[in-house]
C-alpha cells in the first residue's frame, strides 16, 4: 500500500527524486518499480500528446510517458541524464521519462507541508505536499505519479477527427475457430517507421495507388474514392487518420482492399512488408492510452525477443459505416469523374505477384498460386530425396514437401536466417513449399510491363523456368515472374 501524508502512523517516507526543467520533485520509492536509462520507444497511433510511445522491456510493453510534455513543459531531446521511472499504475507498469534522477531519500513526515493553491506546470491535484530542505532552499514537490499516470475522461475527450460511432463495429469472432487455431497470419505493412499489421482474412487484396475521385466536405483522412468491381470504395490515408506527417505517393505506396465489418474500403499505407504467421501468445492486448488508440488497436505483437514490434490494427473500428454511407452518396461527383476511377478493365490489364529474393535477383509468383506465407518451419529430410527437395513439412496436419529454390536453380547455399521464407503455392491442387531467402512485397503492375525472358538471364537461372520480366522503375528493378508449373513440375 503507497504511503499518504494524512496516515499518523507513518512518521517518514522513502522518495525518489528527480527533476522536470528547473523543478524537483520526490514521488514514493513503493510506486517505482525500477529506474532505467531511455529505451528504443515505438510510437502509438491516436495517443496523447504526452504519450512518448511504447518500448519492450524484458519482453513486456511499457508505454511510456514524456513527463515534461504532460505537465506542460517545452519538450527537450533526450540526453545521458535522461531516465524512465517504471510505475506500477493500478497494476500495469508505465514508464516515465524525467530530465534527471537525484537521490532516493528519507524525509520526516512533519518535513512535508501542503501544497500551495497554484504551483506552476503542475495540476494540484497530482501534489501530495511539499517537502521543505536545507532551511527551505531547497523544495522538493511530492508528486501521486500514479495518479498523474492514470488515463482519464479528459484524456479521451481531447481525441478527435473521428466518428464516436466506430466503437459499434466489432466484428464477433468465432470461439471455437479461436481455440482451434494457434496462430495468427497478418499482413504487415510500414507507416513511417513503424511496423503495423491486419489480419490476412480481412485483407480481400492489396492494390498500387491509382487515380481516385477526391470527395468534398469529408474526413481529411479520406483519400478519395474509387470503383472496384462495381463497388465503391471510400479510401483512407492512413497517414492522415493517425496524425502523421504528409509523404509522396510512390512506387512503394499501397492500398490494402480491406474488409471493414459490413463493408469494405481501402487503407493507403507507405509499403506492404510481409505475410507473416505468428503465434497468437506473442500478442499483447492493446495500450490503453486513450480511446482512440484502444479502439483502433487490437494488440502488440512481439517478435525477436521484443526487439520488434507489431501494431495490430482492427479495421471494423477505424470508420463506421454510417461515414461510409455518407461519402458515397454523392452518385453526381462520381458519373462527373467517372473517368478518374479505378476500374475492373484496369485490374485485367495488371499483374499481382508475391514477390522474394534469391541472392540478389528479385522474383515473383502469381499471387493466385500462392496459399499463404510462413516463417521457415521444422523441415524432416527425406533418405534418397532429389537434391532441391529440402524435405517435408508439417502444414497444420498436412504433409508437403519443401523445394529449395536455390538448390532447383544450382545457386550456392546459404544458411538460413530470420528472413528466410517457406511459401505455400497451390498449383492444380497440389501444395508445395517453396523456400526462400527472403519476402519482398504484395506487388502489383500493368501487364505492358512484363516482357518475354531472354534465353540468357543474368541470374543464370534456366530460362525455362521464367514466365516473364517485369520491368520496373524505368527497368532500374527487374522481377522475374516464374513459371510455377514447370517449377513445381519436378515435385
Amino acid at each position: 500500500m503507497r504511503a499518504s501524508i494524512n496516515n499518523s502512523d507513518v512518521t517518514e517516507r522513502q522518495l525518489v527524486t528527480f527533476r522536470l526543467g528547473e523543478d524537483e520533485f520526490g514521488t514514493d520509492i513503493m510506486d517505482v518499480k525500477e529506474i532505467i536509462r531511455v529505451p528504443v520507444i515505438t510510437k502509438v497511433p491516436n495517443a496523447p500528446v504526452y504519450v512518448e510511445g511504447a518500448c519492450n522491456l524484458r519482453g513486456n510493453i511499457l508505454p511510456i510517458i514524456d513527463g515534461r510534455t504532460k505537465f506542460s513543459l517545452e519538450r527537450k531531446e533526450k540526453d545521458e541524464n535522461s531516465r524512465v521511472l517504471v510505475i506500477d499504475v493500478e497494476g500495469t507498469a508505465t514508464g516515465i521519462i524525467v530530465d534527471k534522477v537525484s537521490e532516493v531519500m528519507r524525509v520526516a513526515t512533519s518535513e512535508i507541508e501542503e501544497a500551495p493553491q497554484i504551483v506552476k506546470n503542475i495540476d494540484s491535484d497530482f501534489l501530495d505536499g511539499v517537502v521543505k530542505l536545507d532551511n527551505g532552499q531547497r523544495l522538493v514537490m511530492l508528486l501521486d505519479v500514479v495518479k498523474a499516470l492514470i488515463v482519464n475522461n479528459t484524456d479521451k475527450e481531447q481525441q478527435n477527427g473521428h466518428d464516436e460511432s466506430v466503437k459499434n463495429n466489432s466484428t464477433p469472432v468465432s470461439e471455437a475457430e479461436d481455440k482451434s487455431i494457434d496462430e495468427e497470419q497478418l499482413v504487415t505493412f510500414q507507416l513511417d517507421q513503424e511496423e503495423y499489421a491486419i489480419e490476412i482474412m480481412m485483407v480481400k487484396e492489396i492494390i498500387r495507388v491509382p487515380q481516385m475521385v477526391k470527395v468534398p466536405n469529408c474526413e481529411a483522412y479520406i483519400e478519395g474514392v474509387l470503383s472496384l468491381r462495381d463497388d465503391l470504395l471510400p479510401i483512407i490515408n492512413l497517414r492522415t487518420y493517425f496524425g502523421m506527417g504528409h509523404t509522396e505517393i510512390n512506387d512503394r505506396s499501397r492500398i490494402l482492399v480491406v474488409d471493414m465489418g459490413n463493408f469494405t474500403a481501402g487503407i493507403m499505407v507507405d509499403k506492404v512488408s510481409e505475410v507473416l504467421r505468428i503465434p497468437k501468445n506473442s500478442i499483447q492486448p492493446s495500450l490503453k492510452f486513450s480511446a482512440q488508440s484502444g479502439e483502433q488497436l487490437k494488440g502488440i505483437a512481439k517478435l525477436s525477443n521484443g526487439k520488434r514490434m507489431i501494431f495490430i490494427l482492427e479495421p471494423s473500428k477505424i470508420i463506421s459505416a454510417d461515414i461510409r454511407d455518407q461519402i458515397i452518396a454523392n452518385d453526381d461527383i462520381f458519373e462527373q469523374n467517372a473517368d478518374g476511377l479505378y476500374s475492373e478493365r484496369q485490374m485485367l490489364d495488371e499483374e499481382q505477384l508475391v514477390t522474394f529474393k534469391i541472392d540478389e535477383e528479385e522474383y515473383g509468383i502469381k499471387i493466385d498460386n500462392v496459399q499463404e506465407i510462413n516463417r521457415m518451419t521444422e523441415v524432416t529430410k527425406i533418405p534418397n530425396g532429389p537434391y532441391y527437395i529440402e524435405g517435408i513439412v508439417n502444414l497444420r496436419g498436412n504433409i508437403i514437401p519443401a523445394l529449395d529454390l536455390r538448390r532447383l536453380f544450382k545457386l550456392s547455399e546459404k544458411k538460413l536466417t530470420d528472413a528466410t521464407r517457406i511459401i505455400i503455392a497451390d498449383f492444380n491442387g497440389k501444395r508445395t513449399g517453396i523456400i526462400v531467402d527472403s519476402v519482398s512485397e504484395v506487388l502489383r503492375f500493368e501487364k505492358k510491363l512484363i516482357e518475354v525472358p531472354t534465353e540468357i538471364l543474368s541470374s543464370g537461372v534456366d530460362s525455362d523456368y521464367i514466365e516473364g520480366v517485369g520491368k520496373l522503375d524505368d527497368g532500374k528493378r527487374m522481377i522475374l515472374i516464374l513459371d510455377i508449373g514447370k517449377v513445381l513440375s519436378f515435385i
